[in-house]
This record gives structure tokens, C-alpha cells and sequence, in this order.
């Protein structure tokens, strides 16, 4: 039923609305309409309670759209929704749709499980992604600021700025060291941008809360070569390791310049002695690949002892060894190379082919997609070699000229 629209609802005029009955037994309330805004008003039912609500006419349909209990709402605040609610409507917004949108928008913890199925059947190892955003939903420790049962289209550029001071802070406090906070941020900065950009191509949000916000500066990356008198030093340290097994997968590093997780997979299966290739299954790059193996290596493994499958076998034979960490702090200690790492072994390989047969040939070996991370983390060819291409191609101007003179 509706009453006259002469008055405006206040808290005075909903005390004094009379008492209402159902007789049907249905629930059902009795409707007051508010006199100064078109459609805006509250329905009172049989147990006291009242809700204000707004009706409108959009494209020839009348809607009624709720806006909040009484209580939970002054009447001054329900009146200044419904205004909003009818300047959107006048842009052609239905709230009804709107509301059924954001009923079925999913969580950030229910979207990033159909997001990680579809991650993991793409990528090669997902683990980084999945460790990631888990932690996103869990705040990274703090769990009011944890996205788990957030919207998906909730989620709001400070959530993320939040996020990142978190993490951040965690890394500071078990490790002390501000760079690896900064990192650590930046790799998870990375994977919820793409978990929410995929949220955007799929409809479900319009936008990217994550996209303009600038990654932490880190540090160069690192650089550290061995020079020759340092790798003679380690080479010796090595023929003097006890485990045969160890020797054949330090000189396998620094002769082929393999990653170490490619030596320690490495099955003998894999070697081609005699056509001199070693054929990698899976390496970092997600696909088989072939590379050279040299002579003096395939003599090495061929005298190499063999009892499983694996060229470097764990305590379980038919297992490959997990790491190289204990010998290789005997071998770093005998060879007084302290600050070395295992992966500079590599970058001092790569570093070699570039001096001797140019970046491409290097690139290649070392099996980047691109060059130009051979160039910046590998082969940074120092001024040296720099000084040196310039002036043989400097000599070949002179040479030049000269002959245009002597014309």
C-alpha cells in the first residue's frame, strides 16, 4: 500500500509509521514513500523492521532496487545512496545487474585457483607463482591484510602497496638485508600483476590495480668471473676431491657451462659419446636441447664409474644428488676462492666464448632466448675488449684512407 508523499522521511516520521500486520502470513510489508525524492522510500514489516529501498524505470521496466536496513542507515544517509544510485541510473547503469555482478565476482582465493590450473598446465615449474599468490591470501603473515575472501574487483592499488610493505618487512626481519626484501617484492609484484591482468582479459575486472605501480630498484646484477690463475686453482682443487661423482659434475659446469640443476638431472642416457652431444630434456628454457659436448668431457665420462642412472647420483642410486653445497665449499676453501659461487663458474664460461668467438656464438651455448641477457649478466665485455674491437676497426679506416690517397 502506499501512503501520500507529503512527508520526508526522518527518523521522527519512521517512529511514527503505524504498526503493520500480514494477514496472508507471507511476510509481506506495507511500503512509505518519501515526498521530496521520486521513488525513494521504505518498506516496514510485521517484525519492526524497516528497509529503505528505490524504485525506478529503466529501458520501460519498473525495478526496486534495496538499499539498507534502517539502523544500519540514517534516513539521511539511505537518501543520499538513492540519489547516487539515480545519477548512475541516468548514465544508464542498472544497480540490479551491478548487484548480480558483484554476487558472482569471485574471491581473490577461488580466482587464483582457476588461475594457478590454467599457470601450471603452461608453465614448466609454477611453484614460485603458486608460493606467491598463497601468501598474498594469507596478507604474507598478516592476515587483515590477507586477500583470501576479498573480491576480486575489491582489490584496490593501496591492498597492493600494502602487500609490498609486508613483504618487505618479513624479508627484513629474518634476513637483514633491505635488497632481498626488495626482490623477493619485486618477483611477487610480478605474479599478482599477470594473476590480475588475466582477471581484466577475462571481463572480470575493468582494472589492474597493480599495473602502474614502479618495482623496487635492485641491485646489478652480479658479476664475479674467476680469472685464469683462479680457475687453474680451482681445477686443481677438484682433481683432489675425494667423490668421483663431484669431479665429473664440477668439470661438467665449467666445460660445457651447464646450469648446475642440468648437471645434477643429467642421465647417462642423455650423452651421445660418439656424435659429441649431451641432449638436455628439460632445461630452464621449458624444451629439449642439444649442445656440444667437448672431447676431453666425453673421455671424462666415459671413464667416469657408473651405478644408476644419473652421471652424479644421490645416496639412492636411481635418485640424482640434490645439491653440490658441502663440496663445493671444500673445493672454494682448498682453491682460496671464497666469494666465488657455482653459477660464476658459468658466467666465467660464457665469458670466455664471448672473448674468443663473439656474444652470439656465447648466446647460443649458454641458451638464452635473448642476448641481451647474455650481454648484461654473463658477457659484460670489460673496456679492454671494447678498446680492442675499436681499434681494429679503427686500423681498417687508416688502411682505407690510405689506399684513397695513394690514388
Amino acid at each position: 500500500m502506499r501512503t501520500n508523499k507529503t512527508r520526508k522521511l526522518t527518523a521522527k516520521t519512521i517512529a511514527s509509521l503505524p504498526k503493520v500486520s500480514d494477514p496472508t502470513g507471507r511476510g509481506h510489508g506495507r511500503r512509505f514513500y518519501d515526498g521530496t525524492l521520486r521513488g525513494f522510500g521504505c518498506e516496514k514489516f510485521p517484525t519492526g523492521r524497516v528497509v529503505f529501498f528505490l524504485e525506478y524505470t529503466l529501458a520501460g521496466k519498473q525495478r526496486r532496487a534495496s538499499i539498507g536496513d534502517y539502523g544500519s542507515l540514517t534516513p539521511t544517509t539511505a537518501r543520499r545512496k538513492a540519489e547516487r544510485i539515480l545519477a548512475n541510473i541516468q548514465d544508464g547503469n542498472d544497480p540490479l545487474i551491478e548487484k548480480a555482478k558483484r554476487r558472482s565476482m569471485p574471491t581473490y582465493g577461488q580466482y587464483v585457483e582457476h588461475y594457478m590450473a590454467d599457470v601450471e598446465r603452461r608453465k614448466k615449474d609454477a611453484r614460485h607463482d603458486r608460493l606467491y599468490l598463497k601468501h598474498t591470501a594469507d596478507g604474507w603473515g598478516n592476515k587483515r591484510a590477507g586477500w583470501n575472501n576479498k573480491r576480486l574487483d575489491a582489490i584496490t592499488r593501496t591492498d597492493v602497496l600494502r602487500i609490498r610493505t609486508s613483504i618487505v618487512e618479513r624479508v627484513l626481519a629474518g634476513r637483514s638485508d633491505e635488497q632481498a626484501g626488495h626482490t623477493t617484492a619485486n618477483r611477487w609484484l610480478a605474479s599478482v600483476r599477470s594473476c590480475l591482468q588475466t582477471a581484466v582479459s577475462e571481463g572480470l575486472i575493468e582494472n589492474n590495480p597493480a599495473t602502474a605501480i614502479k618495482p623496487y630498484r635492485e641491485r646489478p646484477p652480479r658479476d664475479r668471473t674467476l680469472t685464469q690463475d683462479e680457475l687453474g686453482r680451482v681445477l686443481a682443487a677438484i682433481d683432489k676431491e675425494p667423490d668421483p661423482h663431484v669431479r665429473v659434475a664440477f668439470l661438467l659446469l665449467i666445460e660445457t657451462g651447464a646450469r648446475r640443476s642440468e648437471v645434477l638431472r643429467a642421465r647417462w642416457e642423455d650423452f651421445d659419446f660418439e656424435g659429441g652431444t649431451w641432449r638436455i630434456p628439460s632445461p630452464k628454457a621449458g624444451h629439449p636441447q642439444v649442445i656440444p659436448l667437448p672431447k676431453a668431457a666425453a673421455v671424462m665420462l666415459r671413464t667416469a664409474p657408473r651405478i644408476g642412472p644419473y652421471v652424479v647420483p644421490g645416496r639412492d642410486p636411481n635418485r640424482p644428488r640434490v645439491d653440490l653445497k658441502k663440496p663445493w665449499e671444500r673445493i672454494r676453501k682448498a682453491a682460496e676462492v671464497p666469494d666465488v659461487h657455482v653459477h660464476d663458474v658459468r658466467r666465467t664460461f660464457g665469458l670466455a666464448v664471448a672473448r674468443r668467438a663473439g656474444l652470439h656464438v656465447a648466446s647460443r651455448l649458454l641458451r638464452h632466448a635473448d642476448v641481451r641477457v647474455t650481454e648484461k649478466v654473463y658477457a659484460p665485455l670489460g673496456l679492454d675488449e671494447l678498446r680492442k674491437a675499436a681499434e681494429a676497426q679503427s686500423a681498417t679506416v687508416v688502411e682505407l684512407r690510405g689506399k684513397t690517397d695513394a690514388r
